[in-house]
């Protein structure tokens, strides 16, 4: 016997719970008609990886066999309050998820949860368990060992990347690194070990603020992309509707609107100044960054009370306003909301660049 063992103190497994919300990778295939069709159990999608029950104790919280296609902000909210109501019970949480909706529901835990100390994996796949080429099993795999680290926030762990949950967006439908962050960094790479960068927050041993929950979103939040012959009218009808609480403009390049021929800017007061209806600006490209000022095509929006979102991904920015408008209706509060970096979803140095 090694005396040197007896007296080494044993080192506590992690406890990690699986909150399981559905998705690709919850897909088995039926043994008569090789059709795909959701696991019976969540014990039948962990047999794809018996590995990860070698270094973590696992237990589960069943939200749903959803297709993410078909997830709501109530959703959000349930599994930001399950994984509240565990929080001192495990090491870490590993949600599993479709890749459709992924990076939305990762914005919304990201500002539903507030004040981590441990981190909240999420993860899915593009192809069923059973494929050849499947990516479900590392995925599971890695989330489970990102679940045990030193991580303090809500990541996405796809493929080879870990990358900050609200700064995600799923670019591929089909390659197996469906997820980037084209304006924040990645948070690690994963490989035979797992690299995190110096962007990931770390907990804070022996400090530590109560989880802060807020868990509630509005369901009227409305984004238009700009396009040539879109008409002002069209949308004046949708804000006379009392439908519409919060509505995202598409735009040009840096930030830039019609104000000539079927001008918005009318449209654009209008909604702030007559319905109450905060308006944000925010661009169709992909890793662009809305620049106020820059053209007088944006810089007009802005001067009537539009709100940028600056270097915020579009799911970020449509899920942050949506998170606000469940707290306040008033605009002058939501624009400083929306303006305030609460988990690093916006850089505000420089107003982002």
């Amino acid at each position: 016997m090694n005396l040197l063992n007896m007296f080494r103190p044993k080192r506590k497994r992690p406890k990690i719970c699986l909150v399981f919300c559905g998705g690709t990778i919850g897909m088995v295939r039926d043994k008569k008609t090789k059709a795909l069709k959701p696991a019976k159990s969540i014990k039948e999608v962990l047999s794809i990886a018996p590995e990860i029950h070698r270094f973590a104790d696992i237990d589960y919280a069943f939200i749903g066999n959803i297709d993410s296609t078909n997830v709501q902000t109530h959703h959000w909210a349930t599994i930001a309050r399950t994984i509240q109501e565990r929080y001192h019970r495990y090491t870490g949480f590993v949600v599993t998820h479709g890749t459709d909706t992924l990076a939305y529901t990762a914005s919304a835990l990201s500002l539903a949860l507030q004040n981590l100390n441990k981190p909240i994996v999420l993860t899915g796949s593009q192809m069923p368990p059973d494929d050849l080429a499947s990516d479900a099993r590392n995925n599971l795999i890695n989330a489970f060992r990102v679940a045990t680290m030193d991580i303090a926030e809500v990541v996405i762990c796809f493929g080879d990347s870990i990358l900050k949950g609200i700064r995600a967006q799923k670019w591929s439908e089909f390659e197996l690194n469906a997820f980037h962050s084209p304006l924040f960094p990645k948070l690690g790479k994963i490989g035979a070990d797992i690299e995190l960068t110096p962007y990931v927050e770390r907990s804070t041993e022996g400090v530590s603020l109560p989880l802060d929950c807020k868990p509630d979103f509005e369901r009227g939040v409305v984004e238009i992309r700009l396009f040539a012959s879109l008409n002002p009218e069209m949308i004046k009808v949708l804000l006379d509707s009392g439908l519409c609480k919060g509505l995202i403009f598409q735009s040009y390049g840096a930030g830039n609107i019609p104000t000539k021929e079927n001008s918005l800017i009318p449209l654009v007061t209008y909604a702030i100044k007559k319905k109450n209806i905060p308006v944000l600006i925010s661009t169709q490209c992909t890793g662009g960054k809305v620049r106020v000022g820059v053209y007088d095509t944006g810089y007009q929006a802005f001067k009537v009370g539009a709100i940028p979102t600056l270097d915020m991904s579009l799911e970020g920015a449509s899920v942050k306003l949506s998170w606000c408008l469940a707290q306040t209706k008033n605009i002058d509060i939501i624009r400083e909301m929306m303006n305030t970096n609460y988990v690093g979803e916006i850089n505000l140095e420089k107003k982002a660049g």
